[in-house]
């Protein structure tokens, strides 16, 4: 073989080993990106319930003080922390998001800081990245994240307390009254039997 034959050959092969390498990234990629995906949804509707309940609660500064010192001591940080997330224009369900990952960035890595770990989640976040894309990247789980948003939003809704009456009321569906028994008429009197001759 010539040494031009022989390159060619090294280079079909390696054309060909880099397409069998490929072929299965891609699919692994794709199910990768519908995986996270699929997450990303599922924690969006978690977080939709979450900013609902915060909502009823936070609708006075007395309630917006207790749901903040509820996050605040669910993720063991200075409710300083959670208001300060709140002024960067994050929902509850955003900031308890960003806590969450921030507590298993710190696991990852302990010589971060509770700061430092929530600056780099939020730094992702700012440059417009999905939270699952986010904990994708960061190796982090987002199961356990899901159940911090679920406790956030237990603790939010018992901040909020029951819904008005007015707004329950409204949700029930008003029956049609029942119309009025219409009375039956008396039956008649059967007729006196009349009585046979010769008793």
């Amino acid at each position: 073989m010539t040494e031009r034959a022989l390159t060619r050959w090294f280079v079909a092969c390696f054309v060909t080993v880099g397409f069998a390498i490929a072929g299965p990234l891609a699919t692994l990629a794709a199910d990768d990106a519908k995986d996270i995906q699929k997450n990303e949804q599922r924690l969006q509707a978690n977080v939709k319930k979450l900013d609902a309940d915060a909502a009823r609660a936070a609708t006075t500064p007395e309630g917006q003080r207790r749901l903040d010192e509820r996050l605040a001591k669910q993720f063991n940080v200075d409710s300083s922390i959670v208001t300060g997330l709140r002024g960067r224009h994050f929902s509850y369900g955003q900031a308890t998001i960003a806590l969450a990952l921030s507590q298993q960035l710190m696991k990852q890595d302990p010589t971060l800081t509770q700061q430092a770990a929530l600056d780099k989640i939020v730094a992702e976040r700012q440059a417009e990245k999905g939270w699952g894309v986010i904990a994708h990247d960061m190796k982090l789980k987002l199961g356990d994240v899901m159940s911090a948003v679920k406790k956030a939003d237990k603790a939010a809704d018992h901040v909020a307390g029951k819904p008005d009456k007015a707004d329950q009321n409204v949700a029930k569906i008003d029956k049609p009254d029942k119309p009025e028994k219409v009375d039956k008429p008396d039956k008649p009197e059967k007729p006196a039997r009349p009585e046979k001759p010769g008793r």
